[in-house]
């Protein structure tokens, strides 16, 4: 997944715009909203893998990890976490982060209660990897804030691939879609465009403008996704440049 500083001076194309924010995603999750399921799936799957990372690098184990998360999020269903944050007050990762803090500070007086989610799974551990997955975003000397918000930023670039797979999906180029993905996170060397030109069928010229428009087009949806995430779009600059410093 690509993460430099492009994403800094990138625009957006015409006609974009910007999805649903995390916040509006809880004003929709809260007890009176008819998509209050949706949203909770979209919250808990956007968010699962970033609290995880931060849990074990509190020094939890896996299995520990796992059932502190699904408590957690359960403790967001079921108490008024939901009815309560508003956008002003800030970024939702941050508001999310200090309610796990919260959370944790008072665990043991709710442990049995909420283990492994009081039987309510909002998270099926068991169709994932969740320790793979959280080897593959971790860093070694990273602390457990560090960890979180460099999971933040992984889930998010993900979030934007998967949006540009489907969009090159839909509109018949999934396979030259596969065949430049690996562009999206290096830059060609010597050759490259020969080599990708046999394969798709095409002059190199072309893959170059291919590669190239790929490129823009996943840093629009970058964009997009970092405007989910904060209250007002003039803070999306300032969350790019956040983005890629959790990354370095």
């Amino acid at each position: 997944m690509a993460a430099d500083a492009t994403f800094l001076g990138m625009t957006t194309r015409a006609g974009a715009k910007f999805d649903s924010t995390d916040w509006s995603m809880v004003l929709h999750a809260r007890v009176d909203s008819a998509r209050r399921q949706s949203a909770l799936e979209k919250l808990c799957a956007a968010y699962w893998l970033p609290l995880y990372g931060y849990l074990r690098r509190q020094g939890n184990g896996p299995a520990d990890a796992e059932d502190l998360t699904q408590a957690f999020l359960a403790y967001l269903i079921s108490s008024d976490f939901l009815d309560r944050p508003s956008p002003e007050k800030g970024r939702f990762r941050g508001y999310l982060i200090g309610a796990l803090k919260h959370f944790l500070s008072h665990h043991f007086e709710r442990h049995q209660a909420l283990k492994r989610g009081g039987g309510v799974r909002f998270i099926e551990w068991a169709a994932l990897d969740a320790e793979s997955e959280f080897a593959a975003v971790d860093q070694p000397g990273l602390d457990s804030s560090q960890a979180y918000e460099r999971s933040w930023a992984l889930t998010l670039l993900g979030r934007a691939l998967k949006r540009l797979e489907t969009e090159q999906r839909d509109c018949g180029k999934l396979r030259q879609f596969e065949t430049l993905r690996e562009f999206l996170s290096v830059k060609p060397t010597r050759g490259d465009y020969e080599r990708v030109g046999q394969q798709l069928g095409a002059a190199k010229g072309t893959v170059a403008v291919w590669i190239h428009r790929l490129s823009q087009r996943y840093a629009e949806l970058v964009k997009l996704e970092v405007a989910a995430t904060v209250r007002d779009p003039a803070e999306v600059p300032s969350e790019l440049r956040h983005l890629v410093q959790a990354l370095r």
